[in-house]
């Protein structure tokens, strides 16, 4: 028995012998050897990364609905007070706040500490500590506003029929003065965790190169070795390069074929902006129109419609930029048309089926895109605003300047499938020479070289300095301006502009007018 134990061994280490000896081996053991690398330091990290940028999407996706929860808070905040105000239960909206409060108070401590929350779809899902320091301080401004907020709210909270008037007061005045504050510092926390995110995909991007490489590497090694032991180089390494040479001609092939598609939608994006034409038809209105996206594909939208005398006008911004924020801005554009077309007049009903529509077409496309629109219908010199978007400039003909929040006048299409109860309508007249300004914050966000923001006051003023010229001319000293702001800096976003200019119709009343008009019931 011991005899045959020790054969057995002799025979496997001769075995070993002759395989580490042997050159012929030797190609074999080099591929071997690299293709364990190529696992080991290939696909466990591209592992661990994977489960990392996982857990940044669980952040990414919770920031989001940080923004959303504190335009939620403030909104049926406001709505109990109205309730109570008109001696009516406000125990409905008491719930929603206490679940948007909930929601939003876990969230934040999970940002902080890293813990386990409530998912969007009710689900405990563990959300981990923001990394970076920006982020930290992002929280901690964040929560200087949140904790007197909360405290605020408790009287609110745990009323049963009736809430002090002094307590209610005190918690609607802190929600209208910090209630912007704090959707900016959940959208600089979302843009925060996407950072990170891009970062972490970067460098699993770096690291499955370095393992295609190495996997080339292994190729080469092996085939250079056998070609030598076959004697029969020649004519592998010709077949070898025909067979790259075919591989190089699909991938131009296929090159080819990807930007004639993203060509062929930006082309499509830029054939359904509005015509000089279109725009010459509107009565009373100069109109001047400026799109330019980041990539070959841009996410903003405007549009002007003209429907039997009917002025629609419409401006949006999709979240990020390229092909699939391209392709839901062709949505947007379309169902605008569409209900335009059908005569919904109604803007209630109008934001609510579009954002319907558009939120379903995401949710079933698997995508993360929304966008803020706002949408104008004018006659006679009268603006009717609805719609979140960014402010809309007034240029008045004596030389004021006014900004109009639109923040309560909606909320982002594609976030939540009910926004009726958000949308509102705001009234605003034109007189001659009155000129009114919307844009993306592509303008207001672009960075010159040392990263400083163009920002919305530069913008007032160019647009004061030139309210006298026509509305192109407006346009182009506006688009001047920023590019040499700009300078040599990358363009990051996509930069939209549209100028409305009112013309003199000859109207010897043409009074001076901006009215908040009540909620429209769907």
């Amino acid at each position: 028995m011991k005899d045959t134990t020790s054969t057995i061994s002799s025979n496997k280490k001769k075995f070993w012998q002759t395989i580490f000896s042997d050159n012929k081996y030797r190609p074999i053991l080099i591929s071997v050897g690299l293709f364990l690398c190529f696992n080991l330091g290939v696909l466990i990290p591209t592992f661990i990364f994977s489960t990392l940028l996982k857990k940044d999407a669980v952040s990414i996706n919770l920031a989001g609905r940080q923004r959303m929860l504190s335009q939620k808070m403030t909104k049926s905040l406001l709505e109990v007070k109205n309730q109570q105000e008109a001696g009516k239960s406000f125990k409905d909206y008491q719930e929603r706040l206490n679940k948007s409060y909930k929601l939003f108070d876990d969230a934040l401590k999970g940002f902080q500490t890293g813990k386990s929350v409530e998912g969007a779809d009710g689900e405990r899902i563990y959300l981990k500590a923001v990394e970076t320091e920006k982020g930290r301080q992002i929280l901690q401004e964040a929560v200087e506003i949140w904790n007197p907020y909360k405290e605020k709210l408790q009287p609110v909270l745990k009323a049963d029929k009736l809430i002090q008037f002094k307590d209610l007061e005190v918690a609607v005045t802190y929600a209208k003065e910090n209630n912007l504050k704090l959707l900016s510092l959940m959208n600089d926390l979302t843009i925060e965790q996407e950072k990170i995110a891009r970062t972490k995909t970067g460098y699993l991007q770096l690291i499955q190169l370095a393992g295609i490489t190495l996997a080339l590497a292994n190729f080469f090694v092996l085939l250079s070795r056998s070609f030598k032991r076959m004697q029969i180089a020649d004519q592998e390494i010709q077949t070898a390069n025909l067979q790259i040479l075919q591989l190089n001609e699909r991938l131009q092939a296929d090159n080819m074929r990807l930007k004639s598609e993203l060509d062929a939608t930006r082309r499509l994006q830029q054939m359904i902006l509005p015509k000089s034409s279109e725009l010459e038809s509107v009565e009373g209105l100069d109109i001047a129109g400026y799109m330019e996206p980041a990539d070959e594909v841009g996410g903003d939208y405007y549009d002007v419609l003209n429907l039997d005398g009917k002025i629609k006008i419409g401006i949006g911004d999709v979240t990020g930029h390229g092909l699939e924020s391209g392709m839901l801005m062709l949505m947007v554009q379309t169902a605008v048309r569409t209900l335009q077309e059908v005569e919904e007049n109604n803007p209630v009903r109008f934001m609510d089926i579009l954002n319907r529509t558009i939120y379903k077409n995401i949710q079933r496309m698997d995508s993360g895109k929304n966008l803020t629109l706002s949408l104008i219908d004018y006659s006679d010199g009268e603006l009717k605003l609805t719609g979140q978007h960014e402010e809309v400039i007034l240029a008045r003909c004596n030389g004021e300047v006014e900004l109009l929040d639109t923040t309560d006048l909606g909320f982002p299409i594609g976030l939540d499938d009910e926004i009726a109860d958000f949308v509102d309508e705001q009234k605003v007249q034109l007189d001659a020479g009155d000129v009114a300004v919307l844009f993306t914050d592509g303008i207001t966000e672009a960075e010159d070289i040392h990263g400083n923001l163009y920002g919305i006051d530069k913008l007032c003023e160019v647009i004061k300095q030139n309210r006298h010229l026509s509305a192109a001319g407006i346009k182009d000293a506006v688009i001047e301006d920023v590019r040499s702001h700009i300078g040599l800096q990358e363009v990051f976003d996509d930069i939209t502009l549209l100028v409305l200019k009112q013309k003199d119709t000859g109207s010897p009343f043409n009074k001076l007018e901006s009215e908040q008009l009540e909620p429209i019931g769907v």
